[in-house]
């Protein structure tokens, strides 16, 4: 017994010894006391060297760098400090964020890891401690609030975003490298941004400029590629519990949303689930406004409806806008499990849905007649539950002797499902339109690096069905009766199947070339079976188009912090559903009908940039484009069975169609400037500006090019410290003049929701500020608009918020 007591005595004793030897560091987010994951430790000595990394946890056993003299501590987006190991022995190291960073990481140019500095697009970066300090409602709103581009809305339940003058189905969005880009994505506005929860979201990646070697049709203006978070795997044996949750409140909208992450961590097996649920009541909009204005944008009425019976009746308050409000929900789930050191199995889960959604762009319409009383054009106009479905699984390989040294392939399947639903004033006749596709889609992409060159290739298919419904419903009786469907009724398919090759090659230390190549094809068929109405089409209809898309660029780095970048790229767009085959009013008194001869849009990009940093205080960074835009989709007239006019919905309508009659040049520039003006406070300032003309031909004269914004900008002044940061900035938009609109029928400028002299110029003031209690907990509050100024985006249809008092608490574990 005493033995055993003796043994037991010098296993504590060496235990104790090793507690009292070894020292565990943890590093933190100096504002957000958040640890670090993955920030290195790197000591250099006559001894030897000493390397480290810190874990899921930011922590580190700093024992090896005892009596090693300085050691570095990097980590990618933060200010890199050298110390020593006796510095370090309170046991908690707070690193500082980086104003600018080249060296960060970026995957949606080449679908795999890459430094910022390496590549020659702009990309725009947000990183999930951005997203958080932005702390807006919807995804669309987190875009517009950061400056990277630019959005457009016609309800509140929408946003979507435009890049370098090009918007919606020329604009390619991808969630977790899955295209979300699909058969019925239109030529005009767009919602589907929306269905991608914010607070599942990693890091947004915004490419400026065709994107088509990558990411093939779609891409003409960019790429929006958002990356959800993921669940990591554990360092050591066991379960290890995280997550969070959010609530927060804003008052322009009466928003209530609620958040919640729960992740479970392994070795092999790792879980990530979130849900957010959001209520959103009716817009507030400014109430200052300015005198040229009038009542530009006000709500003056509200249309109740009782007993099948529609009354327009005064808006209590003529600067909310009634109705706007809805509700969402979102669920994120992922799993990952690790099946061998270099092979690991992914399945993505999402499932974004809503209630219905009011289009207020069309409820806001009216007249008055001679007795002062309100006229609406609708009563009933909305949206059908959002619905968006995701379920991909991902395989991810490793090899060191083989044709690659990196793989990832996709399969994936999504379901979407939007409807329409539009009464007009006094009618009894509730029009029903609803459209479900369904996209099958496999991608490979494999990295290879040899020495100085890297290869990345990879080939892609998917396949989209669309189904379109419609019916007519009588509000009094039930009684059911037909409709013409917005898509051909028969059914469509198109199919897209694509290869693509890019090379890079680091010359030196100085020089960095690239290039690629990607060969697309597109296969579209719609059977368009109509017995009653106008017969635009009947029979089958298919198209196949192919292109290949190149791109060439450099970069330069000569040393003292100087960055020149050139690149000359393509871009292609195949005509989809959406273009061939669509029957919809576009506005009021003008309907497009189908066209089947409709050939695919191209551009071809130029563009320069570069970049200077002194002294790692002062950043400035500047790029200029000029894109040639052949074969450019415009809407044109047409006729139907030799009229130009038909009653469409109860309306008399011109007969439009697109075409690709005309050619047109794009061209602009972006900028920011970055001060570090102190430890504490930092100066953003960004720009962007944009022009486009379609060009003159022999039976048309030149005119401004639609989706065209104005200069916008945003101007910030940041102050960090230990747990806090806070920020002043200013959003504003310059004239968009009524010369600038492009005034023909179809046009998506909406003039019809402008004033007479175009978009006035805007900015707004706004004021945030976040304060971590603990590492667990944190609040943040805002005031956006704090001048409550009245203002309405180019081509919205809808009113910005007025001002706004943001609340947010969060909880982290």
């Amino acid at each position: 017994m005493h033995r055993y007591l003796h043994t037991l005595g010098l296993v504590l004793l060496t235990a104790c010894c090793f507690e009292a030897t070894a020292q565990t560091l943890t590093i933190r987010d100096k504002v957000t006391q958040l640890p670090l994951e993955g920030a290195t430790l790197y000591a250099d000595t006559l001894g030897g060297n000493a390397f480290a990394v810190t874990d899921t946890r930011g922590r580190v056993d700093i024992t090896p760098f005892k009596n090693r003299g300085t050691i570095t501590v990097a980590h990618l987006g933060h200010r890199s400090v050298r110390t020593t190991a006796a510095a370090l022995a309170g046991g908690t190291l707070l690193m500082e964020q980086q104003a600018f960073d080249l060296n960060e990481l970026v995957i949606s140019a080449s679908r795999f890891q890459e430094r910022r500095r390496d590549v020659p697009e702009r990309i725009d970066v947000l990183a999930r401690r951005d997203i958080g300090f932005l702390d807006q409602q919807t995804t669309p709103d987190i875009l517009q609030n950061s400056g990277a581009l630019y959005v457009q809305r016609s309800q509140m339940g929408g946003g979507s975003p435009v890049i370098r003058g090009f918007e919606a189905s020329r604009v390619l969005l991808v969630v977790d490298g899955v295209r979300m880009n699909n058969a019925i994505y239109r030529a005009g506005h767009l919602q589907d941004l929306m269905t991608v929860d914010q607070n599942a979201i990693e890091r947004i990646e915004v490419i400026n400029g065709p994107g088509s070697v990558v990411y093939g049709s779609d891409a003409l203006g960019g790429v929006v590629h958002l990356i959800t978070r993921s669940p990591r795997f554990a360092d050591s044996s066991g379960v290890v519990v995280a997550g969070g949750a959010t609530l927060r409140t804003s008052t322009a909208n009466q928003e209530k949303t609620a958040s919640a992450t729960v992740e479970l961590r392994g070795r092999r097996l790792a879980s990530l689930t979130s849900i957010t649920a959001s209520a959103f009541g009716d817009l507030r909009m400014g109430a200052t406004r300015d005198p040229f204005v009038g009542d530009w944008g006000l709500k003056p009425f509200v249309v109740h409806t009782v007993n099948g019976t529609d009354t327009a009746v005064a808006n209590a308050d003529a600067n909310v806008q009634d109705p706007s409000g809805y509700k969402q929900v979102d669920v994120l789930q992922k799993l990952r499990f690790r099946s061998g050191a270099h092979t690991i199995h992914s399945l993505n889960a999402q499932l974004s849905t809503s209630t219905d959604v009011p289009r207020y762009d069309r409820l806001g319409e009216y007249s008055v007649d001679s007795t002062g009383a309100y006229l609406p054009a609708q009563a009933e106009w909305y949206y059908g539950p959002q619905q968006r479905a995701l379920l991909a699984y991902t395989l991810e390989l490793e090899r060191t002797h083989c044709i690659y040294s990196k793989a990832r392939i996709t399969p994936s399947y999504q379901h979407i499902e939007q409807s329409r639903h539009n009464r007009g004033f006094g009618s009894s006749r509730l029009n029903h339109r609803t459209e479900t596709v369904n996209v099958l889609g496999l991608s490979a992409d494999f990295e290879k690096r040899i020495g100085k060159h890297e290869l990345r290739y990879g080939a892609e298919y998917y396949a989209n069905t669309v189904a379109s419904e419609a019916q007519r419903e009588d509000i009094h009786s039930g009684a059911i009766s037909y409709l013409g469907t917005r898509y051909a009724n028969g059914g469509s398919t198109m199919n897209t199947l694509a290869a693509y090759l890019s090379h890079t090659f680091e010359v030196n230390e100085h020089f960095i070339v690239s290039e690629g190549l990607r060969f697309s094809q597109v296969e579209l068929e719609s059977r368009f079976n109509d017995e009653q109405d106008f017969q635009f089409l009947n029979g089958t209809y298919t198209q196949r188009n192919s292109a290949v898309n190149w791109r060439v660029g450099g970069v330069y780095m000569p040393g003292h912090d100087w960055r020149f970048t050139a690149l000359a790229s393509t871009g292609f767009r195949a005509p989809n559903v959406d273009d061939m085959g669509k029957v919809f009013d576009s506005t009021p008194g003008t309907v497009i009908v189908p066209n089947t001869g409709l050939k695919p849009e191209t551009t071809t990009n130029f563009e320069l940039g570069l970049s200077k940093t002194i002294d790692g205080r002062f950043t400035i960074d500047v790029s200029a484009f000029h894109t040639l835009y052949a074969n450019a989709l415009i809407v044109g007239n047409h006729t139907v069975n030799g009229s130009d006019s038909i009653d469409y919905d109860g309306t008399l309508s011109k007969v439009t169609a697109l075409t690709n009659a005309r050619e047109a040049t794009i061209q602009g520039a972006q900028g920011q400037v970055i001060v570090v003006l102190d430890p504490h406070f930092t100066l953003r300032s960004s720009l962007t500006f944009t022009t486009g003309r379609v060009h003159a031909s022999a039976d048309a004269p030149e005119r401004a090019l639609d989706h065209i914004p104005p200069v916008y900008g945003r101007t910030s002044l940041e102050w960090r410290a230990k747990k806090v940061r806070a920020e002043c900035y200013l959003l504003y938009n310059g004239w968009k003049r009524l010369g600038d609109y492009d005034l023909s029928d179809g046009s998506e400028d909406n003039i019809q929701y402008a004033t007479v002299k175009g978009t006035p110029a805007w900015q707004t003031v706004n004021v945030r500020a976040s304060y971590a209690f603990t590492p667990m907990f944190s609040v943040q509050a805002g005031l956006e608009n704090i001048m409550d100024t009245y203002y309405r985006t180019f081509a919205s249809g809808v009113s910005a918020p007025g001002r706004n008092f943001v609340v947010s608490a969060r909880v982290q574990w």
